[in-house]
């Protein structure tokens, strides 16, 4: 069994919006450069099983990969993942350098590649399976989702931030966005199934829009820092409403707001009418931001928690 992990004591239901990736010998950092775009998780890569181990001793994370899955210790790490009831919810995928070609399914929640020289190709394999694997099973959409859908969805709703009165800290935030990156209007979105919510905003009008409106599903797929220079210059977004009169959006940037297990809410974002770029200093502001908005949702997740225990 995996030694760090207590079996006796767990949440089958918690997993964490994290890939964890234990790469070959020299693997590591084209790993981090090449990373699971488009699966809306976050990465983590070590090449040392000990590391490994200590990341998946707490809370299970969605995705395990394992190169040279086939060696010693790492063939039973991914036998003891296999056999753990913590790792119900987590899809493990084994890299071996011999095999099939192709995806070959073990177990439900276990997936076997041949491991390639290259590790972006390796990369969009995995995510290529990802895609077609998609958790969220309904019907297909106008707008990119990511892997990780159905349980971040879950996320929102468990948020309790949906629909909830106003708030000042929140506020703050998106003024400071726009200040910061000198954006006629700023937002902090939620993106349910169906619609994008804003917590907050200035500079538009109106509490939501359908989800099919919203660019932040581009920041939900990547779960990182999004920055559309212009937007006429993107064809997917050609029949997007907010293009046309009256609002003629043309620039987007959005840095995700996180819940305490990395899923992806929503964004603070910012949004112009004239094409433009972004700064290594604004973004560095927006993704700040987005932090500090992540920091307040798990302190009022902690609160909650703490008023339960007093209950």
């Amino acid at each position: 069994m995996l030694d760090l992990i207590d079996n006796s004591a767990h949440e089958q239901s918690a997993v964490r919006a994290h890939a964890v990736i234990l790469a070959g010998e020299g693997r590591a950092a084209r790993w981090r450069t090449a990373g699971l775009p488009g699966s809306g998780l976050l990465v983590d890569v070590a090449e040392e099983i000990q590391i490994v181990k200590a990341w998946l001793a707490f809370i299970p994370p969605m995705l395990v990969v394992v190169e040279n899955a086939d060696e010693g210790e790492r063939k039973r790490l991914v036998a003891a993942l296999s056999n753990d009831v913590r790792f119900n919810r987590t899809l493990i995928i084994s890299l071996k350098a011999a095999g099939a070609a192709g995806p070959v399914a073990l177990a439900p929640r276990h997936v076997q590649f041949r491991m390639a020289a290259d590790v972006a190709a390796t990369s969009a394999a995995i995510v290529d399976y990802l895609s077609a694997h998609e958790q969220d099973e309904s019907e297909p959409a106008a707008f990119p989702k990511p892997w990780s859908e159905r349980a971040r969805l879950e996320a929102v709703r468990q948020s309790g931030l949906v629909g909830s009165p106003p708030d000042a800290g929140f506020d703050r935030l998106v003024r400071l966005a726009a200040h910061a990156t000198r954006a006629p209007i700023a937002m902090f979105t939620l993106i349910t199934q169906a619609e994008q919510w804003f917590k907050s905003r200035v500079g538009f009008e109106g509490s939501d829009t359908p989800r099919d409106w919203a660019f932040c599903n581009e920041t939900l797929v990547a779960n990182e820092l999004t920055v559309i220079e212009d937007l006429t210059k993107a064809n997917k977004f050609a029949q997007n409403p907010t293009l046309a009169e009256p609002y003629g959006f043309r620039f987007y940037a959005g840095a995700p707001v996180r819940d305490p297990l990395g899923f992806a809410l929503g964004s603070i974002c910012v949004i112009d009418v004239v094409p433009r770029t972004l700064g290594k200093e604004d973004r560095e502001a927006l993704i700040t931001i987005a932090e500090a908005a992540s920091q307040r949702i798990h302190l009022m997740v902690l609160q909650r928690e703490a008023a339960g225990f007093r209950a």
